[in-house]
């Protein structure tokens, strides 16, 4: 088990969700000064337009922009003219992430069409890619064997975006998918405090596991094992840029407060 003069910092991955390349690049370097050692590009991100939104309360308010968020067409998106423009301005290792909306995401499309993508991205050779452990055990071999023929690294994921199952059934899902990836990633939409500790308890009962994993929580409690991830024997951590008071609550952690809460903890 490990003890405070052997924990190590994971690698911190900073999630990119801009609707543009502009964007996207522009949160990139913002990410890379903040101490980001990974950035996570959410493709699913460009499949959505921004569209400034009428300010209907008084005028002392309106300093504030508000923005309607509207899904866009597959065919509206030139994905192989993105990924090059992408890796053209991005020097940090990448995460090529197209999430489904059954697992959170936005991306429009149906399943073919999302692994044509993947596809794509793996065949451009990115850095890292999302496979999430519940496509098609077919589609998903065969995208896993061309990662490993491109040199890409897989990240396994899994999404509930409805509850936290129990300590249990946790470690369940890293056991049953030892194979699936050079890190499972899995998130849980947590409720309350008692969801937090069922996955510290999980992560706890890892730490001994060869097995790289990224345990985390969406909803009150969940950035529990963010903060205390070196202790958790987490190899990755997802972070934001965002700033909101109320991120806490969200389950997010901005990337500068996390690396300050671990020089504070002394991890």
């Amino acid at each position: 088990m490990q003890s405070a003069s052997v924990v190590k910092r994971p690698l911190v991955c900073v999630s990119i969700e801009g609707h543009t390349v502009k964007e996207c690049v522009k949160s990139a370097g913002l990410a890379t000064l903040a101490g980001a050692d990974i950035l996570e590009i959410r493709f699913d991100f460009f499949y959505l337009t921004k569209i400034p939104q009428e300010n209907q309360e008084s005028q002392e308010k309106v300093s504030k922009k508000k923005f309607e968020l509207i899904s866009k067409e597959v065919s509206e998106v030139d994905v192989a003219k993105i990924i090059s423009e992408l890796k053209e301005s991005i020097e940090k290792p990448v995460v090529f992430t197209c999430r489904s909306k059954t697992e959170g995401g936005h991306f429009p499309g149906n399943e073919t069409q999302r692994i044509e993508i993947l596809s794509k991205a793996i065949e451009s050779e990115v850095s890292w890619i999302d496979l999430e452990i519940n496509i098609d055990s077919e589609d998903r071999k065969k995208l896993h064997e061309s990662a490993n023929n491109s040199n890409t690294q897989v990240i396994a994921s899994y999404h509930d975006v409805l509850e936290t199952p129990n300590s249990e059934k946790i470690i369940s899902l890293v056991e049953e998918n030892i194979d699936s990836g050079e890190i499972i990633k899995l998130c849980f939409k947590t409720n309350d405090h008692h969801d937090g500790i069922e996955i510290v308890n999980a992560c706890w009962s890892l730490i001994d596991n060869p097995k790289k994993v990224s345990i985390m929580g969406l909803g009150p409690s969940g950035d529990w094992t963010r903060l205390h991830a070196p202790l958790l024997g987490q190899s990755m951590v997802y972070a934001t840029l965002e700033t909101d008071f109320h991120l806490g609550k969200k389950g997010l952690i901005n990337v500068r407060d996390l690396t300050d809460a671990w020089d504070m903890l002394e991890y």
